[in-house]
Formats: C-alpha cells, structure tokens, sequence
C-alpha cells in the first residue's frame, strides 16, 4: 500500500520542470545564474517561435539567421541633439525606414542601403522617437531620444 502512494508522488515530483519558460508570442525578462545562484545576467527577450528555450543567446542567432535578419550594430549618438547614425551587421538593401514620434505620427520616411545611416532630426522637438526599419519584410524597431 506504501509503495502504490510513494510511486505516484515520486514521479511528481521527478518530472522535468522548465524555469522561465516565455510563452510563444510574448516576451519577457530571462535571468542567468552562475553555480553559486548569484544572477549574471538580465535580458529581455522576445519568444517569436518555439515553446522553450533552452539558450537564449543560441535562439536568438538561429531566429536571425532563419529570417535573414540584418541585425542593427549600433545607433549612436543616443541621446542625440538630431544627427544619428545607424551601423548594421551587414548590409541592407532598399530597406524602407521610418522615424516616427510617441504618438506613431511618421515624421521622416526614406529608403536605404548600405552598412551605415544617417538622420537628421535637427528640426523635430526633443522626445522619443522610433525607427522602423523593414528590410526584406523584417521589421527592425530601434529608439532614439532628442536632447536639446
């Protein structure tokens, strides 16, 4: 009789248990930790595809890879007084880029190639702004803030 109630309970609990798993479609804080339980690391992703992940860093390079993704390097200055650059790990070809302000009103369109772009957003009010960038049907979304 014993062994009929300890079998049941010992195989609740052995079952494989997945720590912040991220539902599919949403996206959320992932914590690493080392041997000790001191947390190392604090990112926010995004679960586009499958329902667990296992290494973050490992599914975010095959998501970018499987997609054609031409991931942005780097966005600088930031906060800006207008003139930014955009640096890209590779280079886009007719990408359709957008800048539009907090209330998604698109202040600046253009279309460009290459490995690195130039804004000018000298005239528009300090704030918050975002930049869309749609490259082979990826949509990239980067923010800026205007200082003045």
């Amino acid at each position: 009789m014993l062994i009929k109630i300890l079998i049941p309970l010992f195989l609740l609990f052995c079952l494989p248990v997945g720590a912040q798993e991220i539902p599919v479609g949403s996206c959320g804080l992932l914590m690493t930790y080392d041997a000790a339980g001191n947390r190392i690391k604090r990112e926010y992703y995004c679960n586009n595809g499958s329902n667990r992940i296992s290494n973050p860093e490992l599914a975010k390079q095959q998501e970018a890879a499987s997609a054609g993704f031409e991931e942005v390097d780097a966005l600088y200055p930031n906060p800006t007084t207008g003139k930014f650059y955009i640096t890209f790990n590779k280079a886009i070809d007719n990408a359709i880029i957008q800048v539009l302000d907090v209330n998604g009103k698109v202040v600046q369109r253009v279309k460009g190639s290459g490995m690195r772009l130039e804004f000018d957003l000298s005239n528009q009010p300090s704030g918050t702004y975002f930049i869309l960038i749609n490259t082979g049907g990826v949509v990239i979304n980067k923010k800026v803030i205007i200082a003045k």
